[in-house]
């Protein structure tokens, strides 16, 4: 791994510091404006409901937060990028969305109260930039969320997404990293690979690992 990619703050520093350049695609690729088929499928499955509270962690400019605000859930989302959440929030009542944004690094905002008050958590990019002795503190955090019996689903770059150019971007997660992680936690329900959204002018496969966790009592 690169040395940015094993301190968070040298990751923090590289999202900031893309958010100077605006939300172009060259500056924010990632930036998609579409909700992941994955979690639609999980609303059209009924395994995530109406009436509903749920987080979104590292929700950008809160696509997918507005989408489940927008299917009768709850929804809040957290990112630790101040233009991010005000181009979230900006979208939100451009359409008519009842979500809210917090703006707030997820690793370490206070928590308490906001412990036990979720049914759902989701999170499709932030989890494959944590460093790895961070993980198990992530881990608890989203498990200190969640309802007893709620749900966690998460999204991120797997083992079979090929290297970017400079070696560097998200980490490239293996099934026993995520095992590890989050077998403690949470009964696993899915944990399986999946083509995710092509970005905009690329060409690359986007290899992402799916899992779905329910939290142990």
């Amino acid at each position: 791994m690169k040395p940015w990619q094993e301190n968070r703050r040298e990751t923090k520093n590289f999202f900031l510091k893309k958010q100077e350049k605006g939300l172009s695609l060259n500056a924010s690729p990632w930036t998609t404006l579409a909700v992941g088929k994955e979690l639609q499928n999980l609303v059209i499955d009924g395994i995530i409901k109406e009436g509903m509270v749920a987080m979104d962690i590292g929700c950008g400019i809160g696509i997918e937060t507005m989408y489940l605000a927008k299917q009768g859930l709850m929804a809040t989302g957290v990112d630790f990028m101040p233009k991010t959440i005000e181009t979230a929030k900006e979208i939100a009542k451009l359409s008519e969305a009842n979500a809210d944004f917090i703006c707030d690094d997820f690793i370490e905002m206070d928590l308490e109260k906001y412990n036990g008050k979720f049914n759902l958590v989701i999170d499709q990019g932030c989890f494959h930039h944590i460093p790895v002795s961070e993980r198990m503190n992530y881990a608890e955090r989203v498990y200190s969320l969640l309802f007893d019996d709620g749900i966690f689903f998460l999204r991120g770059f797997s083992d079979q997404m090929l290297p970017s150019p400079t070696n560097d971007g998200p980490i490239r997660l293996t099934s026993d990293a995520i095992i590890d992680t989050f077998s403690k936690f949470f009964f696993i329900e899915k944990l399986y690979r999946f083509k995710n959204i092509p970005l905009p002018n690329s060409n690359k496969p986007q290899i992402f690992w799916a899992f779905l966790g329910k939290k142990r009592i």
